[in-house]
């Protein structure tokens, strides 16, 4: 090694030109000798000499730059797929963001076996919503890493990390979101951390017996999301020591981050070479009571007639006694070449609690092989309502107008044809028509908003007034309330407010 040393002259005032010179040629024959003894191994090199001169002082030796990483920033590979074996067809599947994971309710992803956090991740998604979660045997902070448009990490402006900080005793979980852009060049992408509202983003956590559940909600748009059949999103998930979501520090922005395929279906199918099979459902938010159909298509790409020996539609985990069993054992073959389509329908049970469900067809082939099927529906209230007022508050000078909304959701299929009707209403206020009006809705996941109109007095004095009223349909009643707030401006005045004082 060779070792250099350097000089550094001192400073003084000049001392006259001639004095100066002789200095300089002084402090020049020291650094050549000090140079040239160094190089014969004489003199301790610059670095040496430090380290001697502050251990000599008693102080403690500078740390190296490359130090291993703390025990809560590990290190991650990103440069390295997954390994674990993975199921790419996510099925639509509407869950919800409780922190608990039902029977039946979430489809795993990959199951993480080794290192210190094991545990199973989750993925489903549905019109509104991409659904993650994550079942681990310990607590733990969770890392999840979206490539919404499924083009690779530093592509475009749609890459999306979302943390989510372990859960404590009592506490709801943290966390934190950033959006990777790499749009203008790969080479200069940037992290911005402002780009999500992590209030937008519904997360759910327990911790239970020393297992954690993590539950996170992406809505539709979020980063160039979009959610429809066939579309293919980037997903990757780390497990984290247990902490805060802010105690991850993210990578360099141009760091490559290899994800999962994950494909978005409205049915999970196991093809057989030649046969491919497509389930689709009449409806996949239903209503207890609903009679739901579905359709299998079994398309043939061979040139030869292919038999079925028997079909078989059944309810799958949960499921098995909310859909009708049936077998048919008298099938036609599938022609070559083309579709075979196969009919089923099912009632619902009118006391079957809001959740997911799955419906599964199995294909027995004559050769001895299976065709299967999956799709998922899910039951939801058949009536959603809500009131409010406008304006809020309302201010009361002379005689006030004031309007009542009543603002229905129906998921009923076909239409809805029910009731709304106020069920009280303060004293003195003047109502412009009947506290019950007719409700009608013309097709599914539609809205109708019931207006109310009325009169405030001139009296009306300041102070919250409750308003109820009811959703009537085919026997069940949904109760609405709603507080009405009252200012007087004249109570609030500068004027009133001096003569107080």
């Amino acid at each position: 090694m060779l070792a250099l040393n350097v000089c550094f002259l001192p400073s003084f005032a000049p001392v006259g030109r001639k004095r100066c010179g002789r200095w300089k040629g002084v402090m020049r024959a020291v650094c050549t000798a000090g140079l040239a003894a160094s190089l014969l191994g004489l003199l301790p090199s610059v670095d040496a000499a430090a380290q001697d001169s502050e251990a000599a002082k008693g102080a403690v030796p500078a740390a190296p730059q490359s130090q291993a990483p703390s025990p809560a920033q590990p290190t991650l590979n990103f440069r390295e797929r997954p390994k674990y074996p993975t199921d790419p067809q996510r099925l639509r599947r509407t869950v919800q963001i409780d922190g608990v994971l039902s029977d039946g309710e979430w489809d795993p992803f990959y199951t993480v076996t080794e290192g210190p956090i094991k545990g199973t991740v989750y993925c489903n998604w549905d019109d509104n919503y991409l659904y993650l979660a994550a079942r681990t045997d310990q607590p733990a902070s969770v890392l999840f890493d979206l490539d919404m448009g499924g083009d690779g990490w530093l592509r475009s402006a749609d890459n999306l990390e979302v943390v989510i900080g372990s859960i404590g005793e009592g506490s709801a979980p943290t966390v934190a979101a950033r959006l990777l852009d790499a749009a203008n060049s790969k080479d200069t992408p940037v992290w911005n951390d402002k780009a999500v509202d992590v209030k937008a983003l519904p997360v759910a956590g327990k911790l239970t017996n020393g297992t954690q559940v993590v539950e996170l909600a992406i809505p539709k748009d979020t980063a160039s999301l979009v959610l429809r059949p066939g579309a293919t999103i980037g997903v990757r998930a780390e497990f984290l020591p247990p902490g805060p979501a802010t105690a991850y520090i993210p990578t360099q922005a141009f760091e490559p981050h290899l994800l999962l395929d994950a494909t978005l279906a409205e049915s999970r199918v196991q093809p057989v070479a030649g046969i491919n099979p497509r389930l689709t459902l009449s409806d996949y938010k239903c209503i207890a009571g609903q009679k739901l159909f579905a359709t299998l298509e079994l398309l043939n790409q061979r040139d030869v007639p292919v038999p079925i020996r028997s079909v078989l539609w059944t309810g799958q985990g949960n499921s098995v006694n909310v859909v009708n069993t049936v077998r048919e054992v008298t099938v036609p073959p599938i022609a070559p070449s083309k579709r075979l389509k196969l009919k089923y329908s099912t009632v619902l049970p009118p006391t079957l609690a809001p959740g997911s469900y799955t419906l599964m067809v199995t294909a027995d082939l004559e050769e001895g092989k299976q065709v299967q099927s999956a799709a998922t529906f899910t039951i939801v209230e058949p009536v959603q309502a809500q009131m409010s007022a406008e304006p809020e508050p309302v201010a009361v000078v002379g005689s006030t107008k004031l309007r009542v909304n009543v603002d229905v959701f129906s998921a009923v299929p076909r239409y809805l044809g029910g009731s709304v009707e106020l069920l009280s209403v303060p004293a003195g206020w003047e109502l412009k028509g009947s506290k019950k009006r007719e409700l009608f809705i013309d097709h599914e996941d539609g809205q109708e908003i019931i207006r109310y109109d009325f009169r405030l007095p001139s009296t009306t004095p300041a102070g919250d007034y409750p308003l109820e009223a009811a959703v009537n349909w085919q026997g069940r009643v949904w109760k609405l309330k709603h507080v009405v707030h009252v200012v007087r401006p004249e109570e609030t005045s500068p004027a009133k407010t001096e003569a107080k004082k």
